[in-house]
Parts: C-alpha cells; structure tokens; sequence
C-alpha cells in the first residue's frame, strides 16, 4: 500500500506543475486578464458574430462584467461591436483579424506548452 500511495504522490506532484505551467501560459494570451483571454478564445472558436447574451452565459458572467470585458477588448482592437439590425437593444461580438491572430497564436503557445510537459511525463502514466 504504501508504494501505491508513493506512486499516487508523484503522480500528483507532477499534474500540480503541469496545471501550473498550462495556467501560466493561458494567462500569458493577452498579457490581460483571464476572462479576456477566455472570451477572445471563445469567439475565435465560434468565427462568428456572438450574442452578448450568450457570452454571458457561455462565460457564466453578469452582463456587466461581458460589457466591461468587451470595453477593453474593443479598446484593443481585438473585437467589434454590432447592433443587431431585428433588435436595437441585442448587440453582436465579432474577433478582429488582429484578435484572430493573438488567439491563434495564445492557443498555438498552449499547446506548445502542454506538448513540452507531456514529454515530461511517462506514457504510461498519461
């Protein structure tokens, strides 16, 4: 039992510096806040124009927070803003070409990250 319990303890020695090395490259995507990163992922994903009603709820977020979060990303250039034309009061989110590029590249260095880390790890305990 207690070489189970040794194995258990390296193994969850080694996913913490994983989870931290992932966690430090997410938040590297924007030089920003998290919820940016995470809503530029999200619309670079959707390639689309997305309600702000659902990115508040995709982002489990107040309406307040997505407009705050989207203030900043607009500021960036890195997403638009679009009135619906059926109803004035519904606004649509739209990643810029420059968004596109930032999220392509913040998703390319995590996987690059989770790559070097797995080769970290033994197969057989992936």
């Amino acid at each position: 039992m207690a070489d189970y319990a040794k194995k258990f303890h390296e193994l969850i020695t080694r996913l913490q510096m994983v989870l931290s090395e992932i966690d430090y490259a997410q938040k590297a995507c924007l030089q920003a806040g998290r919820m940016e990163c995470m809503l530029l992922n999200y619309l670079y994903k959707v390639n689309g124009p997305a309600n702000m009603n659902e990115l508040a709820k995709e982002l489990n977020v107040s309406h307040s927070r997505i407009t705050r979060i989207m203030d900043n990303l607009v500021a960036k250039q890195l997403v638009i803003r679009e009135p619906s034309e059926e109803d004035r009061r519904c606004w649509f989110a739209r990643i810029t070409e420059k968004g596109k590029k930032l999220a392509a590249n913040s998703l390319q260095t995590v996987l690059d990250q989770q790559a070097k880390i797995l080769k970290k790890i033994p197969e057989k305990d992936i």
